[in-house]
């Protein structure tokens, strides 16, 4: 077949899709705080408490839920109370995993002072490798406990008599710490278990018994990156490569999912990717992790975000990597300048499944041949993907076109319902590698699509690296 048919049961909702699947990770690596994220009050550029106010309007938005900070391997290195304190007398110190000097003017009171603006859930992380269990406790001290302690006397005299809303703690690796203790320092706290590289799920052993308990564990957290080669010079090998690297990802992601369930039955503790997103060869530490931030990587990105938001159920936290200027940023600054990357787009588009209940599908679709290179033909997919979900009367349905070269017909059925009102948006470009830049900063935006419903049913055609976003609103009855 060379089109494709999708039906949708708006009755037949599953679980809601947690809205803190779509947040980010703030790694202090590169220019992904200091200059992106972080001007310092003294800029010349606008900002508000040193916040630059152009990431911080992007920001709000996206309504942006969940911020993760300060990162994963710069945790490994990160000691809380060097960030503490006035400005000036705060050392400078290496940052070891990226070779930069660290001056440590974003740091605890900051990231607290940006998720207050932005209304948004922080996710700090600790240090697993050169930190310790005592130092953790220190740090959830600091900030959360609001008696009379030594901790707690020097956060007031550094400006925050109230404890910070940190409820959520994870770590930079995994550690043999008695984890019991860091919700026993604070019993309003949850804490996320990380999982090794390979995910084995066997490492959550140690917390099996504070969970049963109900003792703050939140769950494990992992982390996935998509090496996917150059992020510009690809063609279409290196773009099918993509999606073989996404069914990867989906049968680790399923793999996991049936672990913790054979370890844990009902009770399993849920996932939260801690990290992720395309790390392409481009980004090293010599230049801060700045890459490419093309369409394909953005369509990518959707197609993860429709997995995650198929296995609402089990994850309920995702970080993508990173906010602003390193890896699959959202946007890059240069002085007094921002554009938005084709991946902002894709998670202001998909805005409508946060908080929304996911709806039964069937979707029919063209298939398609994987051929990577090399020894030629590694896969099959559906061209198509979608999801589909419902907050009230409204539904919100996203499609992925996957086809390198190809455009696929699309009809759109609302089983037992009639479409009311409907409009839609697409994300496209005339090449897979197409990315914004200061000179085009709107070569990759969305535009609108002109859309007609014939009672409940819509046609539609998805143009070949594409993605669509469909808003239907539900008649009566």
């Amino acid at each position: 077949m060379n089109h494709a048919q999708l039906r949708v049961w708006p009755a037949l909702t599953g679980p809601t899709i947690s809205p803190e699947l779509y947040g980010h990770q703030m790694e202090m690596v590169g220019r992904s705080v200091y200059d992106g994220i972080w001007a310092g009050r003294s800029s010349g550029n606008a900002n508000e408490d040193g916040l630059r106010l152009d990431v911080l309007a992007l920001f709000k938005h996206l309504r942006v839920p969940l911020l993760k900070w300060p990162g994963d391997h710069f945790s490994d290195y990160y000691h809380w109370a060097d960030g503490v304190g006035t400005g000036g007398n705060r050392p400078h110190r290496v940052n070891v995993p990226w070779q930069q000097i660290e001056p440590n003017t974003f740091g605890t009171h900051e990231f607290a002072g940006l998720c207050e603006k932005l209304a948004c859930r922080p996710w700090v992380n600790g240090n697993g490798l050169t930190g310790s269990l005592d130092e953790m406790l220190s740090w959830i001290e600091y900030g959360t406990f609001g008696g009379d302690t030594q901790r707690t006397a020097e956060r007031c005299h550094h400006g925050s008599p109230e404890p910070f809303d940190f409820p959520l703690w994870g770590m930079s690796r995994s550690t043999d710490w008695n984890l019991e203790g860091l919700s026993a320092m604070n019993p309003d706290i949850e804490v996320l278990v990380p999982l090794d590289e390979t995910w084995n799920s066997a490492r959550t052993y140690p917390v099996r018994g504070a969970h049963s308990k109900g003792m703050g564990i939140a769950g494990v957290s992992v982390s996935h990156y998509f090496r996917l080669g150059s992020g510009a010079a690809f063609g279409k090998a290196g773009y099918h490569q993509t999606w073989t690297a996404l069914q990867t990802f989906e049968r680790k992601l399923k793999r996991l999912i049936a672990d913790l369930y054979r370890h844990y039955g009902e009770r399993s503790p849920s996932i939260a990717l801690g990290s992720w997103g395309v790390w392409h060869d481009e980004a090293d530490a010599e230049n801060g992790l700045e890459q490419p931030n093309t369409l394909r990587d953005a369509l990518l990105a959707a197609s993860v975000y429709h997995l995650l938001n198929q296995h609402a159920g089990h994850v309920a936290k995702a970080a993508m990597a990173q906010a602003v200027n390193a890896l699959q940023c959202l946007a890059k600054t240069e002085g007094p300048a921002m554009f938005l990357t084709p991946t902002y787009h894709v998670l202001d588009m998909m805005r409508g499944h946060r908080g929304a209940r996911l709806l039964t599908h069937r979707l029919e679709s063209p298939h398609q041949l994987l051929d990577v290179g090399g020894d030629g033909i590694k896969g099959r997919m559906s061209t198509l993907q979608v999801c589909a979900s419902r907050q009230g009367k409204r539904l919100c349905i996203t499609a992925v076109n996957r086809s390198f070269t190809e455009s696929v017909p699309l009809q759109v059925e609302i089983r037992e319902g009639d479409i009311a009102a409907l409009s839609g948006r697409l994300l496209h470009a005339d090449s897979a590698s197409a990315e914004n830049s200061f000179e085009t900063p709107k070569r990759v935006s969305p535009e609108r699509i002109e859309l007609t419903a014939d009672g409940n049913t819509f046609h539609d055609t998805l143009p070949p690296h594409s993605l669509a976003a469909y808003s239907i609103m539900l008649g009566q009855g």
